[in-house]
């Protein structure tokens, strides 16, 4: 999944207002924002098979210290953790905690069984939406149209910030769109360093929304 975590980012303005929109877009995506790295020093492995599912030519093969559901549990309380500490707010810390822990759950829904429950266990999970294209398309623009609403909603911006904000959003939807109907990445270290580029998405969110 990927605009379908973004949507949870968006709609969590509701319950932490005052939590900038950079900080719930990097709760969602820590696990994909750790991931990278844990791929170019060789610790966990994807390959580029197209066919694996119908809508990613991915076959994620060994990915149990960023996306097991026992180390997403860690990884969540060690973020709520430092969000704690910063910025002294019990339940804040404990809903952007729960937005890292999401990833998991909403990669649950999308994913074959590829993702591990423990670290040092051969048992993987998944739904399996990707295997159907139509069904994915229509819940994570779902998703993703609710995620907005709930933003603006519940969001001030001025124009400076609108603009800054749906640019952010027509860039998402671009990137999505080429995901989707683009041709599969050229190699896997390619994928690596492509996923660094989500930090410049958690940049622009800080950007789009004033908050701080």
């Amino acid at each position: 999944m990927f605009i379908g975590h973004f949507a949870l980012a968006l709609g969590a303005k509701k319950f932490v207002p005052k939590v900038s929109l950079g900080t719930t877009f990097m709760a969602v995506q820590f696990l994909d924002l750790l991931w990278p790295a844990f791929l170019l020093i060789g610790i966990e492995k994807v390959k580029i098979e197209p066919g694996n599912t119908a809508f990613t030519p991915l076959n994620f093969i060994h990915y149990p210290f960023s996306h097991s559901l026992v180390n997403a549990t860690v990884w969540a309380m060690l973020f709520a953790t430092v969000f704690y500490f910063i910025r002294k707010d019990f339940r804040n810390s404990i809903i952007i905690g729960a937005l890292v822990l999401s990833h998991w759950f909403l990669d649950l829904l999308t994913h074959r069984p590829d993702l591990p429950v423990f670290p040092w266990s051969d048992w993987k999970v998944g739904l399996g939406l990707w295997n159907n294209i139509p069904l994915t398309l229509a819940t994570e623009v779902g998703l993703f149209a609710a995620g907005i609403y709930f933003f603006i909603s519940n969001t001030e911006l001025d124009k400076k910030h609108k603009i800054i904000f749906w640019s952010l959003i027509t860039f998402l939807l671009v990137v999505y769109v080429m995901n989707v109907f683009g041709p599969p990445p050229p190699s896997e270290e390619a994928i690596s360093y492509a996923g660094f580029s989500l930090w410049l998405l958690v940049a622009w969110a800080y950007w789009a929304d004033k908050t701080t």
